[in-house]
């Protein structure tokens, strides 16, 4: 059973943009069909309680100065500012009182105000869903871990770029910290324990 301290902690939606589940985003993802009915139950959720959530989309400039090395292995152009596939998908995107965040890299960490709003919120353990597991999730867990948060993240809420890529990231985020990897339904159930306290 998944133990939370409400209180502290945040649900963090990676990259659930439109692109992805409509497959006009540039990338490649398995899953995604079967993601997002429960990611729609998890968020739905997490919208009962006090938890706060964090949404991150990662948006390009369309003049293309600010992908870095993101190109270099097997990723074509993707995520740019002027393209609709960029967008929050529809039935995930934020609503007013949850926080928007735009990234520039793969971790959620990296070059954005993150680290500041989750102490601002005295959050120390996030929960993340999203695209892609063996990518953006991926490296957001890692730099969590190594800024001491506790973390888990809904296996069954993520989509990779390959299922062996998937499944390797995620082994590789339960190396870091035992019992992170977690189905939806265990997470629906320790919500409502939360809410039955």
């Amino acid at each position: 059973m998944v133990q939370l301290n409400l209180s502290k902690t945040a649900l963090v939606c990676v990259d659930m943009q439109a692109g992805v589940f409509t497959g006009e985003g540039n990338l490649h993802h398995v899953g995604t069909s079967e993601v997002l009915s429960k990611a729609k139950k998890v968020l739905a959720a997490v919208r009962e309680t006090k938890i706060p959530i964090i949404h991150f989309q990662e948006v390009h400039r369309k003049e293309m100065v600010d992908f870095g090395r993101e190109l270099d292995g097997a990723e074509a152009v993707h995520c740019l500012e002027t393209w609709a596939s960029t967008d929050y998908y529809w039935e995930l995107a934020p609503i007013d009182g949850e926080f928007a965040i735009s990234k520039r890299r793969y971790s959620c960490f990296f070059g954005t105000e993150l680290e500041i709003l989750l102490r601002g919120l005295k959050v120390d353990t996030v929960v993340l869903m999203g695209m892609m597991t063996n990518v953006c999730v991926h490296y957001t867990a890692a730099d969590a871990h190594q800024r001491d948060y506790h973390f888990h993240v809904i296996e069954d809420c993520c989509a990779g770029s390959d299922w062996d890529a998937h499944w390797a990231a995620l082994n590789a985020m339960e190396y870091l910290q035992t019992g992170a990897r977690i189905f939806h339904t265990d997470f629906m159930a320790a919500l409502q324990l939360v809410k039955a306290k």
